[in-house]
């Protein structure tokens, strides 16, 4: 199996699954002890951009040529809505965090089912962790221009 098609067969699952993927963050950030500030948001604002991320990965894993953070834009706006909706920093970030492992879960199990070559899922795992890597770095960027960082309250 070529790379090309081993990216595109992982997109295509993540694509089929991002109903699954989407709900399995939403129980695990609602049952989270660490993030209280999703208490007070309905679903859809919790779901926020979250499909919109799975897709933008999805454009990730098959682009031919180097990824351009600046073009794709979901997680930022992520962050941006819920700095506006007075989510904490580290709330944010460990919710970014959990979508992160929810997407690795299903890529290593998608992997296993579909027999994609180990080298091709550390290709694609490496590409989507630069994803969250960058938005990271955006969000907490964003955050320190704007003031928009407070302590979640004990």
């Amino acid at each position: 199996m070529s790379a090309s098609s081993a990216l595109k067969i992982m997109c295509e699952g993540l694509r089929s699954n991002v109903d699954a993927i989407t709900l399995s963050w939403v129980q695990r950030v609602k049952h989270s002890k660490r993030i209280e500030s999703d208490e007070r948001l309905t679903l859809s604002q919790l779901i926020d951009n979250i499909p919109e991320m799975i897709e933008e990965i999805c454009e990730l894993l098959t682009q031919d040529e180097g990824f351009d953070f600046e073009k794709l834009r979901a997680a930022s706006k992520h962050g941006f809505m819920r700095s506006v909706e007075g989510y904490a920093l580290n709330e944010l970030l460990l919710e970014l965090e959990i979508l992160r492992d929810c997407v690795f879960s299903f890529i290593a199990d998608y992997i296993a089912d579909k027999r994609i070559a180990g080298h091709e899922a550390v290709r694609a795992l490496r590409q989507i962790n630069r994803y969250f890597s960058d938005d990271v770095l955006f969000v907490v960027e964003y955050y320190l221009r704007h003031g928009g960082l407070r302590p979640r309250s004990e």
